[in-house]
């Protein structure tokens, strides 16, 4: 198979400012971008943290080594678990916190979906209705970043789609040894970026939408995407 024509080197291609990669760039394989993703993720949580003591420390008016642990948020929760799969993290139980990581992520995923939009939407038909964006997400898209289509899709003609993969491709790699709920919460930022990504391509085709996403149990997934009326 053509590396340039792998899910991965397609992705990078419409990242791209010029819509072109270098030689060595087309030799990257797709699960280069799974190995990518958690330090993606890990790199968002940690900063958040540290950004948020550092603020604490400006407000406290105190030097960096005289900061207790009782007075900053502590950062032994942002780093990686020791024996669980590589790059996992206990998140932070900081529900503002992890908001601003949602913001972080999402904004990433937006922008990437705006890109993917401008590079594979057909030529050769225009879409306006939004059951057929959607659509085009759940095969055309999928299948370009996963090898794969939603497995279920679900309207109620009013809005409202729900969009369901029962093999989450970022979630095959993951371990679930700490229980359904607890992992589940941990994969919770990997779906944060598709969530972008999804609300990213609608908005390049004038569909302005809100985008959540939850899983039950790894590696099952639901997206859920509500059309925000311009009202």
């Amino acid at each position: 198979m053509d590396s340039s024509t792998t899910p991965m080197a397609q992705l990078m291609s419409a990242l791209s400012l010029d819509g072109k990669l270098s030689t060595e760039s087309r030799q990257i394989n797709a699960s280069a971008f799974e190995f990518l993703l958690p330090e993606l993720v890990n790199t968002m949580v940690i900063t958040t943290v540290e950004t948020k003591r550092a603020t604490e420390r400006l407000a406290l008016g105190l030097k960096h080594e005289n900061v207790s642990k009782e007075q900053t948020t502590d950062v032994s929760q942002a780093e990686p678990t020791t024996g669980t799969t590589s790059g996992w993290l206990e998140l932070p139980d900081d529900t503002e916190l992890m908001e601003q990581v949602f913001v972080k992520l999402e904004s990433v995923g937006f922008r990437v979906g705006t890109r993917l939009a401008e590079r594979f939407a057909p030529v050769n038909r225009r879409l306006t209705d939004t059951l057929e964006i959607v659509k085009f997400i759940c095969k055309d898209i999928w299948m370009l970043l996963f090898n794969r289509q939603i497995d279920n899709l679900k309207t109620n003609h009013r809005g409202i789609y729900v969009l369901q993969d029962n093999k989450f491709k970022w979630f095959l790699r993951m371990s679930g040894n700490n229980g359904g709920a607890a992992a589940a919460r941990r994969a919770q930022p990997y779906i944060w970026l598709p969530c972008g990504i999804i609300r990213g391509i609608l908005d390049s085709f004038g569909v302005s939408t809100v985008v959540v996403a939850e899983t039950l149990g790894l590696p099952q997934c639901t997206f859920q995407i509500k059309v925000v009326s311009d009202d």
